[in-house]
């Protein structure tokens, strides 16, 4: 920290600041006080940014054409590694991806004058891609949702139908890594009260549990016998791994569709609006913190009630 200080206080030195010791700086400085997963993502980005403006460049020479060059090479980059997969081309996915890599550059340049490496006007002005936001979720019809929980076994069947019947993110019901808190834990389903308390996001949200989710739950709790302490992680399982059983569940059921897991979250949305919910329960039920965020799924419903009329009257 004296280091740190004693190079910020020489009004010098950040004209010799290349980009790449102060991105090596900032997050070096940030060990503990963040996650690693957010240092790994910051510094990702970094490493992305300085393979396209080079990684000599001065602090004090970076112009808006840098972020203009690096979001070209990042577009090209893309589109050659969609058609070396064969993915079927999607701007917005891509511009999302970019917009988030600009984040967390934009997260790097802020703390460096936040820890007087760089005085505040050498803060580069950095705009994000503009994105359709009213961009419609995939989701399952119950038929495509049965066809993949078939093909899904123990803890990860478990996993599939928790999510198929309260909503929940990843993040509510799996840890991140091993040796991490997070996760949905036995002390979490109250079985007197018939309810399961999920949180994510700082936010804490009680769900019903559905009959067929608590036989599921119940006949866990009696094949893991002691191991289901209070404190012990329902699903053991960490999230990538989880969404790799997914995603080939998915595969394996013949489904075409975007998303591993949390395409389960939005099919029980729209499922919950077919079966006559309202907007202000599907809230709820979901815990988004505002209703705009859950009325995109009442497009999807529309949208299927005009389809259905089409075919009706022909």
């Amino acid at each position: 920290k004296a280091g740190l200080k004693r190079f910020g206080e020489d009004p010098r030195a950040a004209e010799f600041l290349t980009v790449h010791d102060l991105s090596e700086s900032v997050l070096n400085s940030r060990q503990h006080e963040v996650t690693k997963e957010t240092i790994a993502r910051n510094r990702h980005a970094m490493k992305l940014f300085l393979a396209a403006i080079g990684k000599h460049t001065l602090v004090a020479e970076i112009k808006p054409i840098h972020f203009d060059q690096f979001r070209n090479v990042r577009f090209e980059a893309m589109q050659k590694l969609y058609q070396k997969r064969g993915w079927t081309w999607s701007e917005d996915k891509v511009k999302r991806g970019l917009n988030k890599d600009i984040e967390n550059i934009r997260t790097v340049f802020r703390l460096a004058v936040k820890k007087s490496l760089i005085p505040p006007h050498y803060l580069p002005k950095i705009e994000k891609l503009k994105v359709d936001r009213r961009r419609l979720p995939s989701f399952l019809n119950k038929q495509e949702v049965t066809s993949m929980g078939a093909q899904l076994s123990g803890e990860t069947a478990l996993a599939f139908w928790m999510i198929r019947y309260t909503g929940a993110r990843r993040s509510e019901i799996a840890r991140k890594f091993l040796g991490d808190e997070r996760g949905l834990k036995w002390k979490d389903i109250d079985w007197t009260r018939n309810t399961i308390r999920l949180y994510a996001k700082k936010k804490e949200r009680l769900v019903p549990m559905h009959p067929k989710l608590r036989e599921l739950l119940l006949a866990r709790k009696v094949e893991i016998a002691e191991q289901a302490q209070p404190e012990a992680h329902v699903i053991s399982l960490v999230r990538d791994t989880l969404s790799d059983y997914f995603a080939r569940a998915r595969a394996q059921a013949g489904i075409n569709k975007a998303g591993a897991v949390h395409i389960l979250r939005h099919s029980a949305a729209t499922t919950m609006l077919e079966s006559g919910a309202n907007i202000r329960e599907v809230q709820d039920f979901l815990g988004h913190s505002t209703i705009a965020v859950t009325e995109i799924y009442t497009h999807v419903v529309q949208e299927k009630l005009e389809s259905a009329v089409l075919r009706a009257f022909e």
